[in-house]
C-alpha cells in the first residue's frame, strides 16, 4: 500500500499527486464527498397516477479531479505532465486502488477505480508552465473504504486432556464444532469480507449470526485445501479454481456497520489447521 504523503493528496498506480510541494496541485474534487447515482426500480402504475415504489440501489461512483500541473526542481511542467499521464492510463478490466487523505481529522481511505478520462487545457498558461488538467475515475464499487485491511481468524483449537499410551482403532469426533469471532465494520456502509477456509473439515458452513444468513458447502477438505469465498463478487474457488458447484445452499451475507458475529462450523475430524481467515475493510458512502 503506497503512503499518501500529505493532506489533500491522492495516490494512484504509484503516482502521488496533491499535497504541499507537489507539482500536481489539487484544485477541486467532484463526486467523492457525494452519494453516487441511485438505480431505482420504480415503475409506472399504467393507466393511473403515480408510480409503484421499487427498491433503490447505488450505482457506480464517478470522481473528477481537477489539478494544476507545475514545474518542479529539474523538470518543466510539460515533463511533469508526461509523467503523470503514464500513471493515468485506461485499463480494459479490473480496478486500481486510489488512495487519498483529506485532512488531519481523517484517516487514509481508498476507492477502487479505473481511469475514464484525462484532459488538459492548451492555452498560453500551458506554454508558461501552468497546465490545468482534469482526470475522471470510475468506481464500479461505490463504497469508500478504510485503507487498512483487517484480518480475523476463526481457528479450531483441539481439545486438551489426559494422554493415554494405548491406541484404539476408533476415531472419535465427527460432530459439529462451531468457531466464531467478531467482525467490526467501523464504517456506516455495508462491507463484504473475503473468507478463506482451510481443512481438514467436511461440509463446512460459514455465516453471520447478526444477519441470520449462512452458506453451506459440500465436500471434504484437507489441510492443504483452501476454499475461498468472495462475498462481494459472489465467487467461490477451491485452490484457485472455480468451485461454485461446492455450494449446497444458503444466503449470501455481508458485514453490517458495527459488530458482526461470523462463524465456521463443519463435521469430520478437525485439526489444528482447521480455520477460516476473514479479511475486510470498513466501508463508507
Amino acid at each position: 500500500m503506497p503512503a499518501v504523503i500529505a493532506n489533500y493528496s491522492f495516490s494512484f498506480n504509484g503516482q502521488v499527486f496533491g499535497g504541499a510541494g507537489s507539482p500536481y496541485q489539487i484544485q477541486s474534487v467532484d463526486g467523492l464527498e457525494a452519494l453516487p447515482d441511485i438505480r431505482s426500480q420504480d415503475d409506472n402504475r399504467g393507466y393511473a397516477d403515480g408510480m409503484f415504489s421499487g427498491r433503490d440501489f447505488l450505482s457506480g461512483r464517478e470522481i473528477t479531479i481537477q489539478f494544476l500541473c507545475l514545474a518542479s526542481t529539474g523538470a518543466t511542467a510539460q515533463v511533469n505532465f508526461n509523467t503523470i499521464q503514464r500513471a493515468l492510463l485506461p485499463q480494459q478490466s479490473g480496478t486500481t486502488p486510489l488512495y487519498f487523505l483529506m485532512s488531519n481529522a481523517d484517516t487514509e481511505q481508498v476507492v477502487y477505480a479505473r481511469v475514464r478520462g484525462l484532459r488538459a487545457t492548451v492555452d498560453p498558461n500551458y506554454t508558461y508552465g501552468y497546465i490545468v488538467a482534469q482526470v475522471t475515475f470510475f468506481c464500479p464499487d461505490p463504497n469508500v473504504y478504510a485503507s487498512n485491511i483487517q484480518t480475523a481468524t476463526l481457528a479450531y483449537t483441539p481439545p486438551t486432556g489426559r494422554v493415554y499410551d494405548r491406541t484404539y482403532n476408533v476415531t472419535y469426533g465427527g460432530g459439529s464444532v462451531i468457531i466464531s469471532t467478531t467482525i467490526n465494520n467501523a464504517g456506516w456502509a455495508t462491507t463484504y469480507p473475503n473468507i478463506a477456509i482451510s481443512g481438514p473439515i467436511t461440509n463446512p458452513t460459514v455465516g453471520n449470526t447478526t444477519e441470520g444468513a449462512a452458506l453451506n458447502f459440500l465436500g471434504t477438505y484437507s489441510s492443504s485445501d483452501v476454499l475461498n469465498v468472495d462475498l462481494y463478487n459472489k465467487l467461490i474457488t477451491l485452490n484457485g479454481n472455480p468451485a461454485r458447484n461446492t455450494l449446497l445452499s444458503g444466503t449470501w451475507f455481508s458485514a453490517q456497520p458495527g459488530n458482526n458475529q461470523f462463524y465456521l462450523t463443519g463435521t469430520g475430524t478437525l485439526a489444528g489447521t482447521t480455520q477460516a481467515v476473514v479479511t475486510w475493510q470498513s466501508a463508507y458512502i
